[in-house]
């Protein structure tokens, strides 16, 4: 799943967001790119799990569509 998530500023947000998903689910793939600021999970958990999970560290995630691969 990809999320946008548009207050993320700094690497300090990056890691923040890297480790409320972690927490939860320790074997979840995150991948962050600052520039676009958009997160790349692969996790089990549900995407609306991870956007409360991201939510809960202080940021306002949006999935965004991803494109056909």
């Amino acid at each position: 799943m990809k999320l946008e998530v548009k207050d993320m500023s700094c690497g300090g947000c990056a890691s923040a967001i890297t480790r409320a998903v972690t927490d939860a689910d320790p074997a979840a793939k995150v991948d962050v790119d600052m520039t676009t600021r958009t997160v790349k999970i692969d996790s089990g958990l549900s995407a609306q799990r991870v956007a409360a999970l991201i939510e809960a560290a202080g940021f306002h995630p949006m999935l965004s569509p991803s494109p056909a691969d």
